[in-house]
C-alpha cells in the first residue's frame, strides 16, 4: 500500500492510502510507538457520541450548515456502531491530554463527512477536523468527559449486572444450605460452628456493598466536563450547544448526564474516575477472597477439607491421571489481581495532575476499560462455570464440625474457660469428640451436655 501526502500545522506528512485519517494522526502514530496498545472500543464510542450531540447540537443553533452537522452525525454514528475500529491506530501512551485520540477522531469523522459530501477528505473540505468536528471543544474537556461516560456505560451495562449474579447465586446456595453445618475457621485453625447459609450470605453480601460502592463512584461520573474546554474558561464554546450536547447525550446514553458547574476541577483533575478506578478494585478484592475460599473450601478430595464440590470443567494435570483442579477460581482470581494492579496504576495518574491539566487521561481510559471488562467477565465466568454447579459436601462439613476441640467453647460459660480448655486438650489427645470427651469426664449432667453441645443450635442459635 502507497502513501498519500497531507498537511497540517508543522507541514507534509504522509498518510497510508486508504486510511481514515489524516496528518495528525499520522505523527501521533510516528511518535508514539510505545505498546502497540489502541484506545478501546468503549471509550471510542463514548468520544464519537460526544462528537455526534455536538455536531447535531451546532447544526440546530445554525453554528454548523446544516448539512456539514448531518454528516457528521452520521460519521459519528458509523464509528458508534464499531465500525471503522482499524483506523484509531493511536498509542494509549500518548500526548497525556489525549489530543492525539481527539484528532484522530475528529481526522476520521471529517473524512467520513468529506465523503458523504462529495468532497475532498486529503483537503478538509468542506468539513474540516478542527474547525467543524471539533467545534466548541476541546481534548482537554472532550477526553475526560469520555473516559467518564464510557466508564459510566461499562459499569451500568456490563460490570455491574454481572457482579450482581454472583451475589444472586450466592444468595441461591445460601437458601438452598442455609442449615448445612459446618466450622467456622479462623486464622486458617477450627473455631466454632457456622453454617454454609452464613457463609455464602456473607459472601453476597460484600458483593453487594461492593456493588453499592461502585453504584456511588459510577454516579460522579456522570458530571462531565463539557462546554470547559481548554483550561474551564468555555473560550470557543457556545453554552447554548453544551446544554443541547449533553440533552442528546442524556436521551442516547438513557444516563442523567449533566454538565459539570466547575468544568476545571475535572479537566485539571481526574479524581471521580480515580474514585471508581477503586471502587472497581474493591469489588475485585470481595471476588478474589471468594475465589480463595471457593479453593481452599474444596481442597482435597482427600488431604484437604473437601467441603465444597466444584465442578469439574477440565482434567487438572498433564502427568496426574484423575486430577481435578479449581481452575475457575484460580483464573478468577488472576484477574482480580490484575483489576488490583490496574487500580493503583489509576491511583498515580494523580501524580501527574499539574496546574490546568490532567495529563494521564488515554491510560486512565485504557486501564478503566480494562479494569470493567476482568471483572465483567471473571463475574461471569465464575457464576457460571463454578457456582451454577457448585454442591456442598453436608455430610463431610458436618463430620469436620463434630469432631472439632472447639466445640468445648460451648462449655466455657457453664464450667469457665480454662476448665473447658482442659477438656479440649482432652479430646484432642484421645482423638474423640468434645462430647464423648465431656462425658467421659462427667463435667456436667447428660442432658446439659446434649443442650449446651447441639451442633445445630451452636451453628444456627436462632433457629
Amino acid at each position: 500500500m502507497g502513501n498519500r501526502s497531507e498537511r497540517d500545522t508543522l507541514g507534509e506528512v504522509e498518510v497510508p492510502d486508504g486510511a481514515l485519517y489524516g496528518a495528525q494522526t499520522a505523527r501521533a502514530v510516528s511518535n508514539f510507538p510505545i505498546s502497540g496498545w489502541c484506545m478501546p472500543g468503549g471509550f471510542l464510542c463514548a468520544l464519537a457520541a460526544i462528537k455526534r450531540a455536538y455536531a447535531l447540537a451546532h447544526g440546530e443553533l445554525g453554528l454548523l450548515d446544516p448539512a456539514v452537522a448531518a454528516a457528521i452525525a452520521a460519521a459519528a454514528g458509523q464509528v458508534e456502531a464499531g465500525r471503522h475500529r482499524d483506523h484509531f491506530p493511536v498509542d494509549v501512551f500518548q500526548t497525556g491530554s489525549g489530543t492525539s485520540t481527539n484528532m484522530n477522531m475528529n481526522e476520521v469523522l471529517a473524512h467520513l463527512a468529506n465523503g458523504r459530501l462529495g468532497g475532498d477528505p486529503t483537503i478538509h473540505s468542506p468539513v474540516h477536523p478542527n474547525d467543524h468536528v471539533n467545534l466548541g471543544q476541546s481534548s482537554n474537556d472532550t477526553i475526560p468527559a469520555a473516559l467518564r461516560l464510557a466508564a459510566a456505560q461499562a459499569w451500568r451495562d456490563t460490570g455491574r449486572p454481572a457482579l450482581e449474579q454472583v451475589a444472586q447465586r450466592l444468595h441461591e446456595l445460601a437458601k438452598h444450605s442455609g442449615r448445612t453445618v459446618t466450622l467456622g475457621r479462623t486464622h486458617l485453625m477450627d473455631a466454632v460452628p457456622t453454617t454454609y447459609g452464613r457463609i455464602f450470605s456473607q459472601w453476597a453480601v460484600r458483593l453487594e456493598r461492593a456493588l453499592a460502592l461502585g453504584d456511588r463512584s459510577a454516579g460522579d461520573l456522570l458530571v462531565l466536563p463539557l462546554g470547559g474546554t481548554a483550561v474551564g474558561t468555555g473560550l470557543g464554546a457556545d453554552r447554548r450547544a453544551v446544554r443541547r450536547a449533553i440533552e442528546i447525550l442524556r436521551e442516547t446514553t438513557g444516563l442523567p448526564l449533566t454538565a459539570d458547574p466547575q468544568p476545571a476541577a475535572a479537566i485539571a483533575a481526574q479524581d471521580a474516575p480515580i474514585a471508581h478506578a477503586d471502587a472497581l478494585a474493591a469489588a475485585g478484592r470481595a471476588l478474589a477472597s471468594i475465589a480463595n475460599d471457593l479453593r481452599l473450601r474444596g481442597s482435597g478430595p482427600f488431604g484437604g477439607l473437601g467441603e465444597l464440590r466444584l465442578p469439574a470443567v477440565q482434567p487438572g494435570s498433564s502427568i496426574m491421571p484423575g486430577k481435578i483442579n479449581p481452575v475457575i477460581p484460580e483464573a478468577t482470581a488472576q484477574a482480580c489481581l490484575q483489576i488490583e494492579g490496574l487500580a493503583s496504576a489509576c491511583r498515580a495518574t494523580a501524580s501527574l495532575h499539574q496546574l490546568e491539566l490532567s495529563h494521564a487521561n488515554p491510560m486512565l481510559a485504557w486501564n478503566l476499560d480494562a479494569m470493567g471488562r476482568l471483572l465483567a467477565g471473571a463475574s461471569t465466568t465464575l457464576d457460571k462455570r463454578c457456582l451454577a454447579g457448585l454442591e456442598v459436601d453436608a455430610a463431610r462439613a458436618r463430620a469436620n464440625a463434630e469432631a472439632s476441640p472447639a466445640l468445648a467453647t460451648a462449655l466455657a460459660r457453664t464450667l469457665g474457660y480454662e476448665r473447658a480448655a482442659e477438656i479440649a486438650k482432652a479430646a484432642e489427645a484421645a482423638g474423640e469428640p468434645v462430647a464423648l470427651a465431656a462425658r467421659r469426664l462427667k463435667v456436667l449432667p447428660e442432658d446439659q451436655l446434649d443442650r449446651l453441645l447441639d451442633l445445630d443450635r451452636l451453628a444456627d442459635p436462632d433457629r
